[in-house]
């Protein structure tokens, strides 16, 4: 990206995964997510809310959870703000503030929004708060600070200040079954690392004695995630995938080393 654009300075993260609560990139996309850290990529990780609303699990608890659960995954760093659990929203401005600002301190080259936009009102907005949130990052006018905010490991609480600008290459959202996808990511090679990362959250996936019953904590529930996947590998070419849409196409200088579906 070019002066031009008005960015600042060089990629700070290959990917960063915009979600409303812990547990929720991991179940959406934590294939992805394991994948490209196994790569090499820097891949960091937003949790928007602290979960005070959840059924099961303190907000203490669940942060301990996606500590255990960000190293099973690998990732470079996960930030934990504390916007309000249940009222997440691109129709307030501090809220798109509070991401925007962060796109600028780590400076994604992909900006990905998860989890699939159904039934909880914080998964519903997700995707017009983080285009949003991308959009607003670009405009030099327009100020952001960093919201208050947790961080794993201690050491990724020393961001870099945020820039004047951003400009993402990339805004990604995770699709829901029977929608159509443009970009697929083969998970087959890192799908344990994702059932590890899932395993940590005992909180919210485990039925434990006392536990309030939820959809997530059904004991069919990883099964119906992994039948996703499958069904995208399927349409794939590969065992299990993870689906994707984006408004952005690729600048190719050659034909790609991956076979197209």
């Amino acid at each position: 990206m070019t002066e031009d654009e008005r960015t600042s300075g060089t990629a700070g993260a290959d990917l960063l995964c915009v979600s409303p609560h812990t547990d929720d990139a991991e179940i959406a996309c934590g294939g992805t997510l394991a994948r490209f850290s196994s790569r090499g990529r820097r891949v960091w990780l937003l949790d928007l809310t602290r979960g005070e609303l959840g059924s099961n699990g303190t907000p203490d608890e669940r942060w301990e959870e996606a500590a255990r659960a960000s190293a099973a995954l690998g990732i470079t760093g996960r930030l934990q703000a504390a916007l309000p659990d249940g009222f997440v929203s691109a129709e307030r401005p501090e809220q798109v503030a509070a991401v925007a600002a962060v796109i600028r301190s780590l400076r994604p080259r992909w900006l990905l929004a998860a989890p699939v936009p159904r039934r909880h009102p914080d998964h519903q907005a997700i995707p017009s708060l983080v285009r949003k949130a991308a959009f607003m990052a670009r405009l030099a006018s327009w100020p952001a600070a960093l919201p208050e905010m947790r961080a794993w490991p201690p050491q990724a609480a020393a961001i870099p200040p945020p820039t004047a600008s951003w400009i993402c290459e990339a805004v990604l959202t995770v699709c829901a079954p029977g929608e159509r996808p443009n970009l697929y990511v083969d998970v087959t090679a890192s799908w344990p690392a994702k059932l590890a990362a899932l395993r940590c959250y005992a909180t919210q996936l485990e039925r434990a004695a006392g536990a309030r019953p939820t959809v997530i904590n059904e004991p069919a529930f990883l099964d119906q995630v992994e039948r996703w996947s499958r069904a995208w590998g399927f349409q794939a070419g590969v065992p299990l995938a993870e689906a994707f849409a984006t408004e952005q196409a690729p600048l190719l200088e050659d034909l790609p080393a991956e076979r197209w579906v």
